[in-house]
Formats: C-alpha cells, sequence, structure tokens
C-alpha cells in the first residue's frame, strides 16, 4: 500500500495507521454522543483502518474520514470528523476531497455518503437521493443499524463520471444489485 498524503493550508492529510485507531474512535464516538454521527466500535475501526484518512497540524491529530469501497462502481464516504477545535477550518472539506481524488484514481463511478449534515456535502457536489437507491448500503449495513426501520440520516450521492460503454454493457462492473446465488 502506498500513503496517499496531501497538505492543505498548514495540514497534513495521510492514510490512517493502526495507532492512530484510538483517537479516530474517540472522535467518531464523541461527535456521535452529540448527534453528528453514529458512533463506531472499536471492531470496525480497526478492521477498516485502511479506508481511513486522519489530519494533522503540527504533528496533531485534529480529524479523520473514510472512503470504503461498496462496490465495482460506488464508495462511500465515512466519519468525516472535526475535532471541535478545529472546525470551520476546512479541514472537513479537505478530507472529503481527498477522499474523492482516491475514488477518483479507482476510477470509481459515484460516490455516497449517509450524512447529518447535508449542507456540507451539497456543497462538495453531492444530491440527495433515496436510501433504496443505494441497495448495497441498504443490504450490507443497514440492516444491522439500530436505526434501521427509523433512519434519519440523509443519502447523498455524487456522480464522478459517466459510465464507460463496456460498463453500461455490463462488462467491466459486476452488477449493481446484490446476486442471489443457488
Amino acid at each position: 500500500m502506498t500513503d496517499t498524503r496531501s497538505t492543505v493550508d498548514g495540514f497534513v492529510i495521510r492514510d490512517a495507521k493502526v495507532t492512530d485507531a484510538p483517537r479516530i474512535m474517540r472522535l467518531v464516538n464523541e461527535l456521535a454522543m452529540r448527534h453528528v454521527m453514529l458512533p463506531r466500535s472499536p471492531a470496525s475501526v480497526i478492521e477498516h483502518i485502511r479506508d481511513f484518512v486522519v489530519a494533522e497540524t503540527d504533528g496533531h491529530f485534529v480529524g479523520c474520514g473514510s472512503l470504503h469501497v461498496v462496490w465495482s462502481d460506488m464508495a462511500e464516504i465515512r466519519s468525516i470528523a472535526v475535532d471541535p477545535s478545529c472546525q470551520k477550518r476546512g479541514v472537513g472539506r479537505a478530507m472529503a476531497e481527498h477522499l474523492i481524488d482516491v475514488a477518483r484514481r479507482l476510477e470509481l463511478p459515484k460516490v455516497y455518503c449517509f450524512t447529518y449534515v447535508p449542507g456540507f456535502f451539497e456543497k462538495l457536489g453531492f444530491e440527495v437521493v433515496q436510501h433504496q437507491d443505494l441497495p448495497h448500503k441498504m443490504f450490507n449495513d443497514c440492516k444491522n443499524c439500530p436505526k434501521f426501520t427509523a433512519c434519519d440520516e440523509i443519502a447523498m450521492l455524487r456522480v464522478l463520471r459517466d459510465y464507460t460503454p463496456e460498463e453500461k454493457a455490463g462488462g467491466l462492473t459486476l452488477p449493481s444489485r446484490p446476486m442471489r446465488i443457488g
């Protein structure tokens, strides 16, 4: 794995390391207690540590975010969290843009999120969609969420590129709906 790194306005965005997991979990769960995002378990942070980036200022952790590839044509931006003392300085935006760039490098056509702060993502070009428009999220994650029957998060999608003719013909992507086996 190669380290992706960017520097924006005096802070560095870099790939997360296992040693970042306690800080990631502490920040995300602190913000979850304020009903800004959903909480993350220690296992979910560790199991997905390669999806995360962290933001640092002068070597100090100030935020995190993750890009989770969900299917051959989409990824989810998750857990964009910024320390309250560093909010409104562009850290969250820089992390989200970094993750969108990673999705582009992976040649993914779409990226989505579930959020309580749609205005943040609207400024990044995301549009509100229906939850059922994202069947892989529903099939893989939502069914295990305690809020499954009463979800209050807003689903948003950003199209990064059009499908190629080969993708449209079904030759380069896996089917976009879960398949039954057997």
